[in-house]
């Protein structure tokens, strides 16, 4: 009974964490339907409404916007760039990479100095393509 117990408790507790992870892109994708929603009040506002509509009008928007904002930066955290080692992928080498003498990275992929050794990595998921160990420029 203790071991059930102790086991509902548990998963109570890890369940709204792992629901959070599984809604975040669901989240932002409703803050830019709500952004949208309240840019079309805001256009409504300007062409139909009072003074004070507008005003409304104007705070929902700037609100709906810094909203999605927030919750973009949180899921940027959230993910985190476990290969920059803390540092932003740019700050390495980036999309110029090519004049290092490495083959050109198209679409999302990046080439990134890391340690002495060249790693190619998607920059939408932080996964590592390819590795080229002691890599000297």
């Amino acid at each position: 009974m203790k071991k059930l117990l102790t086991l509902a408790l548990l998963a109570s507790a890890l369940g709204p964490m792992a629901a959070n992870a599984a809604t975040s892109r669901q989240e932002l994708r409703r803050d830019r339907q709500e952004i949208r929603e309240e840019q079309r009040d805001y256009q409504n506002a300007r062409r139909y409404g009072s003074r004070d509509d507008v005003r409304d009008e104007r705070e929902d928007y700037a609100d709906a916007k810094r909203e999605y904002r927030d919750d973009l930066r949180d899921f940027r955290n959230d993910r985190g760039r476990y290969y920059t080692h803390g540092r932003n992928h740019r700050d390495n080498w980036g999309p110029a990479a090519h004049h290092r003498n490495l083959p050109r990275a198209y679409g999302p992929f990046r080439w990134v100095n890391y340690r002495g050794d060249a790693l190619l990595v998607n920059t939408r998921t932080g996964d590592v393509k390819r590795v080229i160990r002691g890599f000297r420029w």
